[in-house]
């Protein structure tokens, strides 16, 4: 099928995939210390200081932990079955590309829910789905931009939008697609194509014009700016399992009220 020629057509796909798991290899040596740090703070910070500290650090962790409570829903609904696969996944991708679980689990959820809807199923959707959140984390160090902007500037060029990465040199007119995928062996017009493919083959190209941005973070991780991001990210992490716990309870007291 076309779609078929399409995942294939580059082998980009696979590369790619490869890729985003070597990175996943690499480990911060800052965010495996930031827990003693911040006790340490704590500890010799006076007591009314200590007291503040606590208070917003709680109410960090319930704020976050009720955000990944609700953005799990469009995960479970999304992905099915391979939203336990997602589920895995978004625990590493701190360390590997920068992104906090929930980051990285509203943008697979957006993704994946887009890239449902175009047709695009199973162990495509969520492969597709990972390593375009995987890319924006690596864009986001590469060019210096905050995880949520280059995630969409992503989304809009898998939607079909070119300007969001033509700012940044990306080139994602039909011309250029149908130049990459003639260049493919694939002969059908973009017009042509149904929604799916049209998705497949806007991945295949932007992860090929993207290859310099790849596996940045984790070979930039211990940059001043990418330490004060893991350890920003680890911190609000902590919060949320330390009071992940409440946030059911207070849910219930609100019922209450």
């Amino acid at each position: 099928s076309l779609q078929t020629a399409l995942l294939k057509a580059s082998g980009e796909s696979a590369k790619l995939s490869k890729n985003f798991k070597e990175a996943g290899k690499s480990i911060s040596r800052f965010s495996d210390v930031f827990k003693g740090t911040f006790f340490g703070n704590l500890a010799a910070n006076a007591f009314s200081s200590a007291i503040g500290y606590v208070k917003d650090f709680a109410s960090e962790g319930i704020k976050l932990a009720s955000d990944l409570q609700e953005v799990q829903n469009v995960v479970d609904v999304t992905f099915g079955e391979g939203a336990r696969q997602i589920d895995v996944w978004a625990k590493q991708t701190l360390k590997s590309f920068g992104l906090s679980e929930l980051e990285a689990k509203q943008f697979s959820g957006t993704l994946g829910a887009m890239l449902k809807s175009s047709g695009i199923a199973g162990d495509n959707l969520i492969t597709m789905s990972q390593n375009l959140t995987a890319l924006a984390g690596d864009m986001a160090s590469f060019y210096n931009l905050d995880p949520e902007e280059a995630f969409q500037k992503i989304r809009s060029g898998i939607s079909g939008e070119t300007e969001p990465l033509k700012q940044l040199g990306i080139d994602m007119s039909v011309a250029s697609l149908e130049a990459y995928a003639l260049s493919k062996g694939i002969k059908t017009s973009f017009s042509k194509m149904d929604q799916a493919s049209k998705a497949i083959l806007r991945y295949n190209y932007l992860l090929e014009r993207t290859a310099d941005a790849q596996g940045d973070f984790s070979k930039t991780q211990e940059s001043f700016a990418n330490q004060s991001k893991l350890f920003k990210a680890s911190l609000r992490e902590l919060a949320a399992s330390v009071t992940n716990e409440v946030v059911p309870q207070l849910a219930e007291l609100l019922k209450k009220g």
